[in-house]
């Protein structure tokens, strides 16, 4: 089939990217004021992104964070350290206290320009029980402002919902990472209809802050 070869790279793009999201486990310190709404102990996904062994993740996992520790899918556990939190974009980055060996493959970045409602999704998450992965459809890609002073100009709204969805990776059909998970929301296509779903950061929006 003339279509096999590129359907092969895909499942080889998309298992490379998959296998650079790893579980990101906090606690937070004692008394923390942000404990009572995300709790004494935290969990989520992140995804490496560069060479070094660089996580990026949701910030607010690592608010007031006291200890953070990096769960691989082959279940390599370390702890690690926030290396920055940025309230715009929402973003956090964590990296390893050691050297990720064998060393994860990052997973390339691209941008949502080019998306369209409708595109076909990969979401992967990472957990306790390993990685799961799940196919959700983008519903809309629009503007999101919080009540604590946050706003995105093109946040991006899957379905079906992803209930692990703190710092989920979510990637094109050729394993790229477009976004990271941020919130379940319950009027995912639109405002005004209840049809559950989530928000992603797009990861567009790292770049410009990263080299801070």
């Amino acid at each position: 089939a003339p279509d096999a070869p590129a359907n092969e790279a895909q499942l080889v793009a998309l298992g490379r990217a998959l296998d650079a999201v790893v579980a990101v486990r906090v606690s937070a310190t004692e008394g923390a004021p942000t404990a009572r709404s995300l709790g004494e102990e935290r969990s989520g996904s992140g995804v490496v992104i560069d060479a070094d062994g660089l996580i990026l993740t949701i910030g607010y996992l690592l608010l007031e964070a006291q200890t953070i520790e990096v769960i691989t899918q082959d279940d390599r556990r370390m702890p690690a350290r926030q290396v920055a939190y940025d309230q715009a974009p929402g973003f956090g980055l964590v990296q390893p206290l050691v050297p990720l060996r064998p060393r994860i493959e990052p997973a390339p970045m691209s941008s949502v320009a080019a998306l369209e409602v409708g595109d076909p999704l990969m979401v992967s998450t990472s957990g306790e029980g390993g990685a799961e992965v799940g196919v959700v459809r983008l519903v809309d890609r629009r503007a999101f402002s919080g009540y604590w002073e946050y706003h995105i100009d093109q946040a991006l709204f899957t379905v079906p919902p992803v209930p692990n969805h703190s710092g989920a990776a979510v990637f094109n059909r050729k394993g790229e990472l477009l976004g990271i998970g941020s919130l379940f929301v319950s009027d995912a296509p639109a405002i005004g209809r209840v049809v559950p779903g989530n928000m992603f950061v797009p990861a567009d929006l790292l770049a410009p802050v990263v080299a801070e």
